[in-house]
């Protein structure tokens, strides 16, 4: 058995010792109305051992700590939408699939998502919270393809350099691991600037989507929902092919090792990421409980309730004399 207050132990004790007090004492000095007063002194008592928090002590939870931040770094262009992954399915499915697994196989670990198109942004911070990642990857969206126009495929290394040294001057001991999520697919006329990320990245992998056919691009509103085919002047299709070449330069100068993804399991994309470990260390044990607040609160329901009703049979009956009285001549 433990203890966890609903509120700071002065606030509930003091006042409950005195709620307590005072029902015991008319259960003693109100003969006539004992029943009631004996009602609302287990009320009391309920309420203050409620607001205690009793519960039930169960195992010792290991929580599961990890040493490394994660970093996703997601193409959200047009091309994010050709459909040619894992047969006509959108590539950028395949980033939510894929950024869901790699956090299945690093619990603990801090996240972050930079994505870009047209410009680079950090669309979430670092994180541990599971929930915040599965939302923000969920809500991955594509840029509004009636605006794009031609993007380079390392148009995110300096907000990733930036937000790498920001990362290693604050936690040094963190390793810093990124997953480049894209298909290489340069359509800027200029060349294409190298990663150049010194000491930055300790692991990861460069994740390839699409395929050499390549696949029809859906549009895309404001909102990154798709629509109809993208078409050319001419009518034709938009087609996007990946790049396998370019992303093997990105992985080159990352540092880490190149993947081609179709779907299915993760693990092969993270046999060479070296992602840290995760570890149990000192702290990580988180005590469970079962909380018996509820039990109380139902108990104290039914006490209420038993309350109200001897009160209101009481109330009923003293009419009744009074009316008996007013009718005697």
């Amino acid at each position: 058995m433990s203890w966890h207050p609903l509120l700071p132990w002065p606030f509930v004790v003091l006042p409950g010792l005195l709620l307590v007090g005072f029902t015991a004492w008319r259960v003693v000095a109100d003969t006539h109305h004992r029943l009631r007063w004996g009602l609302r002194l287990a009320t009391a008592v309920a309420m203050v051992l409620t607001l205690l928090g009793p519960a039930v002590d169960g195992a010792i939870a290991r929580q599961a700590a990890s040493d490394v931040n994660v970093y996703f770094v997601v193409d959200t262009t047009t091309s994010a939408m050709a459909r040619d992954h894992d047969g006509d399915r959108t590539r950028i499915e395949g980033y939510r699939e894929d950024m869901a697994k790699i956090q299945e196989e690093m619990p603990g670990a801090r996240f972050s998502i930079i994505t870009f198109d047209y410009a680079a942004r950090v669309v979430m911070p670092l994180t541990t919270d599971t929930n915040a990642l599965k939302t923000a990857a969920e809500n991955l969206r594509a840029e509004n393809s009636l605006y794009s126009g031609g993007s380079s495929i390392t148009a995110a290394q300096e907000r990733l350099r930036l937000t790498l040294e920001g990362a290693k001057e604050r936690q040094p001991e963190r390793s810093r691991i990124v997953f480049y999520l894209g298909d290489g697919e340069q359509t800027s006329s200029q060349d294409p600037t190298p990663f150049d990320l010194p000491d930055l990245v300790d692991g990861g992998a460069v994740l390839g989507y699409g395929t050499e056919q390549g696949g029809r691009m859906a549009s895309t509103d404001a909102d990154g929902e798709p629509g109809e085919d993208i078409k050319d002047s001419q009518g034709n299709p938009g087609v996007s092919k990946i790049d396998e070449k370019r992303l093997e330069e990105i992985a080159e100068q990352l540092g880490v090792p190149y993947t081609h993804r179709e779907g299915g399991d993760i693990g092969p994309a993270l046999t060479d990421a070296d992602p840290g470990e995760a570890v149990d260390g000192e702290g990580a044990g988180i005590e469970t409980y079962t909380s018996l607040v509820w039990v109380l609160a139902l108990i104290m329901s039914g006490l209420l309730l038993a309350d109200l009703f001897v009160t209101t049979r009481e109330i009923g009956r003293l009419r009744r004399v009074e009316a008996e009285a007013g009718g005697t001549p």
